[in-house]
């Protein structure tokens, strides 16, 4: 998993996390649900050093739609200002970090009536490679 190398959180294996999603997670039927998983370092280490061990959660919620209008098309602001990822970053992982960046930006896109936020690369501010709800990445070659 790229998220564990980004948060030098190593050690475990996708099983591990594939396990727990499959006792936890019940079968698809009707409705929806919202799964947030959580992956943290923890252990006896209060300083800026990988965590020697790891606490790993789920929550889960049943919820509505997530967009107001249900699956239809919804309108996105392009941001131009703030970029969700950038060289070196931590951007093409899912990290709490990650969020804080783009709460004004999204905030922003609310106010004028926006559904969600489509990010630009950060180096010229011309390909679309963030959609901030969908976590979703587009790989331009």
């Amino acid at each position: 998993m790229n998220l564990l190398k980004a948060a030098s959180l190593e050690g475990s294996s996708d099983n591990y996390f594939s396990h727990a999603f499959l006792m936890l997670v019940p079968p698809p039927g009707k409705g929806s649900l919202y799964i947030r998983p959580l992956l943290m370092g923890s252990g006896s280490v209060l300083s800026l050093a990988p965590a020697p061990e790891f606490t790993f959660l789920i929550y889960v919620s049943p919820v509505g739609n997530y967009f107001k209008d249900g699956l239809s098309p919804i309108d996105l602001m392009v941001e131009t200002e703030t970029h969700r990822a950038t060289p070196g970053g931590t951007g093409c992982v899912k990290t709490i970090g990650n969020y804080a960046a783009v709460l004004k930006a999204q905030s922003s896109a609310k106010a004028k009536g926006y559904s969600d936020v489509l990010y630009l690369d950060h180096s010229c501010a011309v390909f679309y490679l963030f959609h901030g709800a969908a976590g979703f990445k587009n790989h331009l070659d």
